[in-house]
């Protein structure tokens, strides 16, 4: 079975709305051309830009992170994060993947962890 793309995934999210049915309804709905929209699901065109992927993924009330890894573009709300500290936030990515994070529960894990970590700095 062949990895799912973004347009396989948007055309699904698509199709699992009733709502939008229709190709030329959901591409007035999110303002894109109808042409556009179809190249999209069809794979004829590269992923849509960031606001693009957030302006679709309201529509869908979709998970935008899934279709921005899909997409193979990252998130703006995380681009200041990493723009402050790049280094530190590339040494805090590697050392959760070397130490073998994968699942959605391990990172839950870690993300309960850290406020915790971090709970007497605020207090002082």
């Amino acid at each position: 079975m062949k990895p799912k793309t973004f347009g396989d995934r948007l055309r699904e999210l698509r199709l699992e709305r009733e709502e939008y049915n229709s190709l030329r309804d959901f591409a007035s709905k999110v303002g894109l051309s109808p042409t556009y929209m179809s190249h999209l699901e069809n794979n004829k065109v590269p992923p849509p830009s960031e606001s693009v992927i957030e302006r679709l993924a309201e529509a869908l009330q979709a998970d935008k992170y899934e279709l921005f890894s899909l997409a193979g573009k990252f998130p703006p709300e995380f681009f200041e994060t990493f723009q402050k500290n790049p280094q530190g936030v590339a040494d805090f990515l590697r050392k959760a993947e070397e130490s073998g994070l994968q699942s959605r529960q391990d990172w839950e894990r870690l993300g309960q962890m850290i406020p915790k970590l971090f709970q007497n700095k605020k207090t002082r």
